[in-house]
């Protein structure tokens, strides 16, 4: 069921594949919509904007969100890396003419995790220094 790695022997399971596609974007869409709420209910209670948010703290709290969530999408690009790179050796070192599909399908699946990754790091650090720029309740 599962692809052996050509170099350690150790297979690429379908839960490592998976982590590596949906951890960063997740890690950017839960920052958004959580960030966004949080601001949301201390600036604008009842629909009156305010100047100052009720919880001060409020700021805080979201940066240390995001900085929390920045690391959670580190991991999950640093995953979706690895996993291509052992699915990658693993596709090099098969006789070509007897392809595997199924590691050929691991490995867009890996390819497709990496750059998913890479789109959503950048994501999480574009919307980190939004945070760090911008006042809470404008």
């Amino acid at each position: 069921m599962e692809a052996k790695c050509a170099v350690s022997g150790e297979p690429v399971s379908k839960w490592t594949l998976t982590v590596g596609v949906l951890a960063t974007p997740a890690a950017w869409l839960l920052q958004i919509c959580a960030g966004e709420a949080l601001i949301a209910q201390t600036c604008f209670p009842h629909d009156v904007p305010l100047r100052v948010p009720l919880a001060p703290a409020v700021g805080w709290s979201v940066v240390g969100m995001s900085a929390l969530l920045l690391i959670v999408g580190v991991l999950g690009a640093s995953l979706a890396w690895r996993n291509w790179r052992r699915l990658a050796r693993t596709q090099r070192s098969e006789p070509p003419d007897a392809p595997d599909t199924k590691v050929e399908g691991q490995a867009f699946v890996a390819r497709v995790g990496l750059m998913a990754s890479g789109l959503f790091l950048f994501a999480l650090v574009a919307t980190d220094v939004a945070t760090a720029l911008v006042k809470a309740c404008l």
